[in-house]
């Protein structure tokens, strides 16, 4: 979430896939979950909010605690994304994080069910960070994003993952690998999409099928592939990767249904 269309196109892998390897991994031992069975604000005891305009040039503003862009109702997080002027900004949208309340640890599995929204301009993502990015910051903390869309790539589903690497030569020492795959209906139904973690080991999948794979390479941050991670859910509106925005599209609407995370141990 955190890279721009510039590194991208430089420094990321991207191998385009209508499905890959079938993911034969039993689940595990259900450690954490988030059905959203309930109505109102998001959870506070498992559920921070980021604020502002954060990043990426996007032209959002992060709200706090407003149902207008966060809010569970029917069994869902529905984030919702609003063309409006508010705190000088154009756009409204809304990103949350377990930062500080839920750390992952060791082998783990996340599933995300998730419908997403569509237009140009609209980014919504899942993802994860080390727990540890206040301290050692970005992309020493390792970033793992599970999905993201971005409306001017139709029916593409994008995971990336990006790492500090001695051997790059970004001025960040930035690495990163990607891939995609292509789902028809990403707009009009559910999808489970997530990660499973094993040591120092990454794969990325969609309902069930796995479409990136990464084994931390030994000139990453020192430990920062088994380091306690955290989960983000966002939509972000234009921006460096979001690219021009439709405002004929908004309000548009993200739905999570559930989130669960299994201990692979």
């Amino acid at each position: 979430m955190k890279h721009t269309l510039s590194k991208i196109a430089i420094a990321i892998l991207i191998c385009g896939v209508h499905y890959g390897t079938q993911a034969q991994s039993k689940k595990g031992k259900l450690i954490w979950k988030e059905e959203f069975n309930y109505k109102g604000l998001p959870d506070p005891k498992k559920w921070s909010y980021e604020t502002g305009l954060v990043r990426n040039s996007e032209k959002q503003y992060y709200t706090k605690e407003r149902l207008e862009n966060a809010e569970v109702k029917s069994g869902n997080l529905v984030i919702t994304s609003l063309k409006e002027n508010y705190q000088g900004a154009g756009y409204t949208s809304a990103s949350i994080n377990t930062l500080n309340k839920q750390n992952f640890e060791g082998n783990i599995r996340v599933e995300i069910k998730a419908k997403l929204p569509a237009g140009k301009g609209i980014w919504p993502a899942l993802w994860m960070m080390g727990s540890n990015v206040n301290q050692v910051g970005w992309p020493k903390c390792v970033e793992l994003d599970i999905m993201e869309f971005v409306g001017h790539t139709e029916n593409t589903v994008h995971a990336n993952l990006h790492w500090w690497d001695s051997t790059s030569t970004a001025d960040n020492k930035k690495s990163s690998k990607g891939s995609t795959i292509i789902l028809s209906d990403l707009h009009t139904n559910y999808h489970i999409y997530g990660l499973e973690r094993r040591g120092d080991s990454i794969k990325v999948f969609v309902d069930d099928k796995f479409y990136l794979s990464l084994k931390a390479p030994a000139t990453a941050f020192a430990n920062s592939f088994t380091s306690p991670l955290y989960l983000l859910i966002n939509t972000a509106v234009g921006g460096e990767w979001g690219g021009p925005i439709d405002d004929s599209i908004f309000p548009q609407k993200y739905y999570v249904d559930y989130v669960r995370v299994y201990s692979l141990d």
